[in-house]
């Protein structure tokens, strides 16, 4: 007697199969390409790049410059609340962030060195809390 030996799966198996990278897709495209996390990680972008700017000015000036967060925006000022030109546009340095995303309240103020006015390293939330933005105590260094 000759058995053939078949190889292949079932089509329970690829039913299974299917269900379960459906499944997989669904939740992890929805975190993937849900359109606030996008703009999530462009304020995270634009507020790093705000951040170091502030620093490299208070750098350049002797220190007082500070970058204020509110949950709809950030500033740039001077201690005494002088309002910074914004070198790429007219007006002041205040950024109006997307409805979709927020931000957790924060000043701070940076001296001569570049360094913040803080102890411990400051952080700043964006949106639900899946990205937040450190500046570190020591250096100034701003990342996500």
């Amino acid at each position: 007697m000759n058995y053939i030996h078949q190889r292949g799966f079932t089509l329970v198996e690829l039913i299974i199969v299917i269900l379960l990278v459906g499944i997989l897709a669904i939740n992890v495209g929805t975190r993937f390409f849900s359109n606030s996390s996008f703009a999530d990680r462009n304020v995270a972008d634009e507020l790093v790049e705000a951040i170091r700017y502030t620093q490299h000015l208070a750098m350049s000036r002797g220190g007082g410059i500070q970058i204020v967060t509110t949950p709809t925006k950030y500033t740039i000022q001077q201690t005494d609340t002088t309002p910074i030109p914004n070198p790429n546009r007219t007006g002041n340095y205040s950024i109006t962030i997307p409805a979709s995303s927020s931000l957790s309240a924060e000043t701070i103020t940076f001296n001569g060195l570049g360094q913040p006015d803080t102890t411990l390293d400051k952080s700043i939330t964006i949106g639900s809390g899946s990205l937040v933005v450190t500046i570190e105590t020591e250096t100034g260094y701003a990342y996500y």
